[in-house]
């Protein structure tokens, strides 16, 4: 597309917004980023200060369950498509006014989306990606993540079974897989959660949810009803975690994009996807942050504590499995607030010094039983003796950590799982340096892989994660930690030590 078709759809976008009542202020345009790799975007023509309105947008305006030309037209489908889930209702709304409908109201609307203008929006989302492209991302696990299975089991329940069969919506009986996939990736892309307005629409709380879409098996908790939109100007902006200057907010029956900090002239306005990595970043929305996003953080999957503790900690293999089963088990069987599940598929290690506190109980719960393990072997145990030695190492372990204690023995196998996790990375990706403004594919993956190499090795950093603002770890001999548990679970056993009278 040429630079006078670029301009002309966007001009004829900001018109039709106009004539839909949207109030735009004049310290705002939509400026041509395609040099920087960003399409379109949201610049400051003159200083804005902070809390100042942006743009309000009209109920009329969004494109939702509510406000539809599919319903206008076919009303009858209403109860059918509200009993429906968000993604499903908005994917066959969109399709509905993309494919079926040559004149539809928000067609200048979908002109300047990736949908309509392909040539200048590529969809990067991990969902295109071959699998010679994903290899590129490995060790990253967000390639299990993609959820490429789910989306195409979706098609396969709409189409043609709910939407032609059950709903008689026939103008979309020739949709195929690819479309499917193009509305689908729009909406990850583009949509945002708002409050259903039509409830109260002079209440201002129920205005809108300033946060982007997520995935499409993400519920929320308030007991006022989200429903999933397209809210066209709002997604102009373009979106970054560190950059982030203002939100989307509910003002009535009207969403307003109000500054959140001072903006100067010349800069560009940024919205933000909620706290995600850049893996997460990439995988929903076909971008990365070349310096990193402020929310990064790498990932140690539970097979790389199980290789350390029992290749180099002298538990067998068996033994560990059979722990592991335990620890789900008492999380299973305790009450919540005293017995977490510590068992996970990976552990997250955040940019800023932070590990979540599964990692470090589960490597404190493992330390403990390795040291138990040198005299009084777990693979001897039967279920009964293992599951009491586990169950009394478990609640030893809540106790330190709630005291802000850890064992000698942590900080090395600590320090050890997260080496061996940063191993599995790429040469390359270790010596290369931030700032790769390519939007490549290639590029995107050594950026993400860099991201979460990154945020593992300044978890290496002990003084700050377990020596900080936050919260101070004390360390003690592993022997004063596992002496009382030895004499509860072993002493009558060994011939250690006497049985005590009751009366003592």
């Amino acid at each position: 597309m040429s630079a006078s078709e670029f301009d002309k759809a966007t001009t004829e976008f900001i018109e039709w917004l106009r004539n839909d009542g949207v109030e735009i202020s004049p310290k705002v345009k939509i400026q041509d980023l395609r040099s920087q790799n960003q399409g379109r975007g949201l610049v400051a023509t003159e200083d804005i200060e902070e809390e100042e309105t942006l743009f309000t947008l009209p109920e009329s305006t969004i494109l939702s369950i509510k406000n539809n030309t599919l319903l206008s037209q076919k009303p009858h489908l209403r109860e059918s498509l509200e009993a429906l889930s968000s993604w499903e209702s908005l994917i066959i709304i969109l399709l509905y006014e993309v494919y079926a409908l040559p004149d539809s109201k928000w067609k200048h609307y979908f002109e300047v989306l990736p949908i309509r203008d392909s040539e200048n929006y590529k969809s990067d989302q991990l969902m295109f990606w071959s699998e010679e492209e994903l290899a590129h991302l490995k060790p990253s696990l967000i390639v299990d993540r993609i959820g490429r299975e789910s989306a195409e089991e979706m098609y396969n329940k709409l189409f043609p079974g709910v939407v032609v069969e059950k709903l008689g919506i026939n103008e979309l009986n020739e949709v195929t897989l690819e479309q499917y996939h193009s509305v689908a990736s729009l909406i990850m892309s583009y949509s945002f959660d708002v409050f259903d307005v039509s409830k109260d629409p002079e209440n201002e709380q129920n205005g809108a949810d300033a946060s982007e879409s997520d995935d499409e098996d993400d519920e929320d908790d308030d007991d006022r009803e989200l429903i999933k939109a397209m809210v066209p100007l709002a997604d102009t902006l373009n979106a970054d975690t560190k950059l982030h200057n203002a939100s989307l907010t509910p003002s009535g029956s009207e969403l307003r994009m109000v500054a959140i900090k001072n903006i100067k002239k010349g800069d560009q306005i940024y919205n933000t996807y909620s706290d995600h990595p850049n893996s997460e970043i990439l995988r929903r929305y076909g971008y990365v942050e070349s310096d990193g996003s402020k929310y990064d953080f790498g990932e140690v999957p539970l097979h790389i504590i199980e290789n350390h503790f029992t290749e180099k900690m002298g538990i067998k293999s068996d033994s560990f499995d059979r722990i592991i089963t335990v620890l789900k088990k008492i999380a299973d069987e305790g009450e919540a607030e005293d017995y977490q599940n510590i068992v996970l598929d990976s552990y997250d290690c955040f940019k800023d010094y932070e590990v979540i506190i599964e990692l470090t109980f589960i490597i404190q719960v493992l330390s403990l039983l390795s040291s138990i393990n040198q005299k009084y072997f777990l693979h001897q145990m039967n279920e009964h003796e293992l599951y009491s030695t586990v169950f009394l190492v478990y609640k030893k372990c809540y106790k330190l950590i709630e005291s802000g204690k850890l064992t000698n023995s942590f900080i090395p196998n600590y320090r050890e799982i997260l080496e061996s996790r940063m191993q599995e990375y790429p040469l390359d990706v270790i010596n290369s340096t931030s700032g790769e403004t390519d939007s490549g594919r290639s590029v995107m993956c050594k950026i993400v892989l860099r991201s979460e190499y990154t945020s593992l090795k300044n978890c290496l950093e002990v003084e700050k994660v377990f020596n900080n603002e936050f919260g101070k770890f004390k360390f003690i001999a592993e022997e004063k930690a596992t002496e009382d548990i030895i004499k509860k679970r072993f002493s009558d056993t060994d011939g250690s030590s006497k049985k005590k009278s009751k009366k003592h």
